[in-house]
């Protein structure tokens, strides 16, 4: 808009009119400098507000799917935790036949060594003649069943007895003690199902399948026994449950021996599962080849979700 000009003839003095209508034309540049201003700041401000909307949009997508995910993670946990389970246990098998295997070992060394010392002085003339007076008195005490004779020892000399005292006492006594810190081993006990009238027992040995499968060629040592024990007073068990002609089934898990028996044709007392952890204990109590190998045996309860990836 153009500055109001007036015709003065030459003359400075403008009238009232065109001072008041460029003051109108100066507001007007003003307040249009300030319109301009604040178009500009609000149009700053919109473009922020939108980089923010749309990182603000990012992270609601982000959010969104990584609810999506613990939403997922969390109706797994469940699958999740039993998977790991299995796993640990087993790693845990595998754990406890390694140990007891090795412990095996090691006293077996020991007594091998300790019957080759002892054997190294039955070689004397004299030594010979009171083994050959103690093996007839064996014979002899045999041919007289239901006799007053106790045992072979009653029959020899004096003198055969004297020198054989130390051997004698020696096969009757305790295996040698390792001397090793004490180690704890478990046995896997499971019934299926887990509540309820039980169908079947899973007993899981840590000890190699190798002692049933490889039974007529494999030395006794540690871990055989450990199963004889263990096997023994479960048939003791199932006899007293009611069970005594149930169906018994030597299986390998994992490399470890296990004993199934199925029940599910026999109506069996409730407190099986009680009645097979307290065998479990008393079949290992005061046994002597494990105190020597300073080894514990402990039953573990476990229910048969944890054990079925692995038997199957």
């Amino acid at each position: 808009m153009s500055r109001a000009v007036a015709a003065t003839s030459g003359q400075r003095a403008a009238p009232a009119l065109v001072g008041l209508l460029d003051g109108v034309l100066a507001w007007r540049a003003q307040t249009s400098d300030e319109i301009e201003s604040s178009l500009a700041t609000i149009a700053e401000e919109e473009r922020t507000i939108r980089r923010r909307m749309d990182e603000a949009q990012r992270q609601y997508t982000a959010l969104t799917s990584l609810r999506h995910e613990q939403e997922e993670r969390r109706l797994s946990l469940d699958e999740e935790t039993i998977r790991r389970k299995r796993i640990r246990v087993r790693e845990a098998l595998e754990i406890d036949r390694a140990l007891l295997a090795e412990r095996a070992g090691a006293l077996h060394a020991r007594v091998t060594r300790r019957d080759l010392e002892l054997g190294a002085g039955l070689d004397a003339p004299d030594m010979i003649e009171a083994v050959t007076e103690y093996l007839d008195a064996q014979e002899r005490a045999a041919a007289l069943r239901g006799g007053l004779v106790a045992a072979p020892e009653e029959l020899i000399s004096a003198h055969a007895r004297a020198r054989l005292e130390p051997y004698l006492r020696a096969a009757s006594s305790p295996p040698p003690s390792l001397g090793l810190p004490a180690a704890a081993v478990g046995v896997v006990v499971s019934v299926d199902p887990p509540e309820g009238r039980p169908e079947a027992l899973l007993l899981v040995l840590p000890v190699p399948w190798a002692v049933y499968g490889e039974a007529t060629v494999r030395e006794e040592d540690l871990c055989s026994l450990l199963a004889y024990r263990i096997v023994a007073a479960i048939q003791t068990v199932l006899a007293d449950v009611g069970a005594p002609d149930a169906l018994v089934r030597f299986d390998e898990l994992q490399g470890n021996l296990a004993v199934q028996v199925w029940l599910g044709d026999t109506l069996v007392a409730p407190d099986l599962r009680e009645r097979v952890l307290e065998c479990v204990a008393t079949a290992v109590e005061g046994a002597r080849e494990l105190q020597a190998a300073a080894v514990e045996v402990c039953a573990v309860w476990l229910t048969p979700d944890l054990l079925a990836e692995a038997s199957s």
